[in-house]
């Protein structure tokens, strides 16, 4: 699969709408780094690494797990048990992705000079889940764009036409808040809990979609767990951002004791 897939046929009003569904949570969660370009390279390279990530490593990993399975247990068997067939590659999307955002989030702390304090990990973590998140919007809503989406279609379709797009609304700040996490984790020396934590966040959210396949959850109350899942995530972003705001920079680098050193 060609990388170029996961980018569509741009239009403007998609980089338009990625871009405010991303910069008020990347503001927030990252006050006082935005006028300093490292983050922005960090935001940069999660957006460019997207999608070859998607096309060069997440699907051919998935695709040889749905190949193994039909191997070993075969079609009617892994309808049966969709769910549990499901959750490795469930986990493998997420930690491709969740690497890509470690990935941005660590260049970015390295750049700016500061990959030991914890409240710059917040911000270069943001910054690149909002690469990631931005850029996975902006080629959801060009598929949308190109597939003849008007507001005529939400006089016709009703609130079904909206779904990507309310979908996109909780997804981003999803993004932001795990890649958050994540630079907190890699400042404050405890990359591997907070990576992993990261990682089952993203699988849990994904969860839904199988949820749908398997008859648990239907259309609406999908996305009613997105949010949920992205709440949570957004939550314990903030909650970490708080946990530097009192903390001096002597000691914002000895955060992560509390987490536990890992990775």
């Amino acid at each position: 699969m060609t990388p170029l897939y996961f980018v569509g046929v741009p239009d403007w009003r998609s980089a338009v709408l990625a871009a405010l569904f991303a910069l008020p949570w990347l503001y927030l969660l990252a006050r006082g780094r935005l006028r300093h370009w490292p983050l922005w390279a960090g935001l940069a390279l999660a957006a460019v690494l997207f999608p070859f990530a998607i096309a060069w490593v997440q699907v051919p990993l998935q695709g040889l797990l749905n190949q193994f399975w039909l191997s070993l247990i075969g079609i009617d068997a892994i309808k049966r048990f969709l769910l549990l067939v499901s959750l490795p590659s469930l986990v493998a999307a997420s930690l491709v992705q969740e690497a890509v955002k470690l990935l941005g989030a660590v260049l970015a702390l390295r750049l700016l000079g500061e990959r030991h304090d914890a409240r710059a990990g917040v911000a270069a973590g943001a910054a690149a889940g909002a690469g990631l998140g931005g850029y996975e919007a902006f080629w959801v809503f060009n598929t949308i764009f190109a597939a003849g989406w008007t507001w005529g279609s939400v006089q016709l379709g009703g609130a079904p036409a909206l779904v990507g797009f309310i979908e996109r609304f909780f997804a981003v700040p999803f993004h932001i808040g795990s890649g958050a996490i994540s630079g907190y984790g890699y400042a404050s020396r405890c990359t591997g809990r907070c990576f992993a934590l990261a990682v089952a966040l993203h699988t849990v959210v994904n969860l839904g979609v199988i949820l749908m396949q398997t008859g648990v959850l239907n259309a609406l109350t999908v996305e009613a767990w997105v949010a949920a899942g992205a709440a949570v995530t957004v939550a314990i972003a903030f909650w970490l951002y708080r946990l530097t705001l009192h903390s001096s920079p002597m000691t914002r680098n000895s955060l992560g004791a509390g987490m536990g050193v890992a990775g």
